[in-house]
């Protein structure tokens, strides 16, 4: 728990007294570490050292640290190389706990609780009469430790980010890797499956809502932060770009598809797709075609969320560009036969009705005119295209 002591040889009685008074505590150095163990696993209310795997790692990670720290604050030889330094140990154990997933505040504060047991112990050996050494070089032992645990703090905090910086890296690959597989429709395989369902966090056959937001341009923000908004709102999801669009998987708390739009709602920012994958991941292949074609529906430059099951017929127009160019000639074909000015007259009536539910009224009102005459121009459209409105 302690810096390997750099004390020159010709010291001084008082340094001579608390090198003594270090060494005299080494008989116990497993007695003391198992306390400092204790006291750190009794304050584990967040569940940190959970299972006896990892309490017993700590047990002996602290083992080891108070023999090594107690033989450099000595002056006893560790009788190791470079690569046996104390500031590799500290190194080296902020890196496992990143991988452990112990919060850095909780190994911070076992370094300090053990400093701190170190120097009450020895302060309890100097009131028994059993150490030899003054109260101003026993303030001045608790002065070094303090010293000491600011460097190993900053020496395996340091380690500590950089290790969970690589392992956050390690995970959205390994996300975003999964994520490609299922729209490639690897998710057909129980197998891969299984994986998906560990590498994502999602369960493998609750429904997921497969999302898609297609970006104008590379730098451009269809959804800001999902992520974050569908953690705080109890729906688990991971999201990847993928040839420009992102791609998410969401399990949300509730199947209610208004709850979802409500959700992601406030982020969009440009042609968002939506499709379930009822089954869950086995299905997420078809549910991603289909929200992509959902979003394609919607105009460019439109800001909106459109789910794919309150879009069917353009959805299928979408996936099919042959159907619907000869749905468009035999429809709209004598329209566009027409003179350009009749043509766009009656284009432009047809799109306000359309807008507005086909209320002549509404209509009217957006193209400027009377309603008799949005009531002329309709007759005139069923006449042209055979449909009625």
């Amino acid at each position: 728990m302690v810096q390997e002591a750099g004390v020159p040889e010709e010291s001084g009685d008082a340094e001579r007294r608390l090198r003594e008074a270090w060494s005299a505590l080494l008989e116990d150095a497993d007695r003391i570490a198992d306390e400092i163990a204790a006291a750190t696993l009794g304050g584990d209310q967040g569940g940190a050292w959970s299972t006896p795997e990892l309490r017993a790692r700590l047990r002996r990670s602290t083992r080891e640290h108070v023999r090594r720290g107690l033989r450099g604050l000595a002056g006893v030889p560790s009788g190791e190389g470079a690569g046996g330094r104390l500031v590799d140990t500290w190194r080296a154990t902020g890196v496992e706990r990143a991988r452990q997933g112990v919060p850095l505040e909780t190994v911070i504060s076992t370094y300090t609780s053990g400093n701190r047991l170190l120097w009450e112990e020895l302060g309890r050996r100097v009131r028994e009469g059993r150490l030899d050494i003054t109260t101003e070089e026993l303030l001045e032992a608790g002065r070094r430790l303090w010293e000491d645990l600011s460097v190993t703090g900053e020496v395996l905090s340091a380690a500590y980010r950089r290790e969970t910086a690589r392992l956050t890296l390690r995970d959205l690959r390994r996300q975003e890797d999964c994520l490609a597989g299922l729209l490639e429709g690897k998710g057909a395989d129980p197998v891969y499956a299984e994986q998906a369902e560990e590498i994502l966090g999602v369960r493998a056959t609750a429904p997921l809502a497969c999302v898609v937001a297609l970006a104008e341009d590379p730098g451009s923000d269809v959804l800001h932060h999902p992520e974050d908004r569908m953690g705080r709102l109890g729906a688990t999801s991971r999201w990847a770009v993928r040839e420009g669009a992102l791609y998410g998987v969401v399990e949300p708390p509730s199947t209610d598809e208004e709850w979802l739009t409500e959700a992601l709602g406030p982020l969009v920012e440009g042609q968002v797709g939506v499709a379930w994958a009822r089954q869950g991941i086995p299905e997420t292949a078809a549910a991603f075609r289909l929200a992509t074609r959902a979003a394609h529906t919607l105009p460019p430059g439109e800001r909106r969320l459109a789910w794919a099951s309150h879009r069917l017929p353009e959805v299928l127009l979408e996936s099919s560009p042959e159907v619907a160019a000869l749905l468009v000639e035999e429809v709209l074909g004598p329209l566009r036969a027409l003179p350009a000015d009749q043509r766009a007259t009656l284009m432009e009536t047809l799109r306000a009705l359309l807008r507005r539910s086909g209320s002549a009224t509404l209509a009217a009102e957006d193209l400027i005119c009377h309603r008799n005459t949005v009531i002329y121009r309709t007759k005139r459209l069923v006449e042209l295209t055979g449909c009625s409105l």
